[in-house]
């Protein structure tokens, strides 16, 4: 039994909307300095899968070919960036989790035990520990149901 974690973001060429708009919501909050939000959504697989495997489940199920590249390795990381991650705590039912379970299943792929979703965040700019603990508990989680981790620039 394995646990990947593949991450789906937009492509270079993309905007990210939603990372717009977050960096808005930053701003109307009076936090300054930071330059850039980008966004993807992550998923935790449970299973004694392969990377051709999972490398099929990106390709045919999570990512939108058109607009969206995925990844299972942290290459996205950047020395300059912080990263915010956002996911449901033990027990709480995860219904985009569920469907995901149900979609790789249709694909014919057995041997998925459960599949777990949340968010990752990118920031760049200046920014610290504090700030980004501020922007997570303000604008990007509910914390009766959900739990962050942030990793600092490398």
């Amino acid at each position: 039994m394995k646990n990947w974690k593949i991450e789906v973001y937009y492509k270079p060429e993309v905007p990210d909307t939603v990372g717009q708009g977050i960096l808005e919501d930053i701003t109307d909050l009076g936090i300054r300095g930071i330059d850039s939000v980008r966004t993807a959504t992550v998923y935790w697989i449970n299973g004694s899968l392969d990377t051709k495997t999972i490398d099929r489940i990106g390709t045919e199920l999570l990512a939108d070919p058109i607009t969206q590249a995925y990844t299972f390795e942290t290459e996205n990381d950047t020395e300059t960036d912080w990263t915010l991650e956002v996911q449901f705590k033990p027990g709480v039912t995860d219904a985009v989790g569920d469907s995901t379970v149900k979609g790789i299943t249709d694909l014919g792929i057995a041997d998925v035990t459960a599949v777990h979703t949340g968010h990752k965040y990118w920031f760049t700019g200046t920014l610290d520990a504090e700030v980004l603990e501020t922007i997570a508990q303000r604008l990007l989680m509910n914390e009766v149901i959900q739990t962050f981790s942030y990793q600092a620039p490398r």
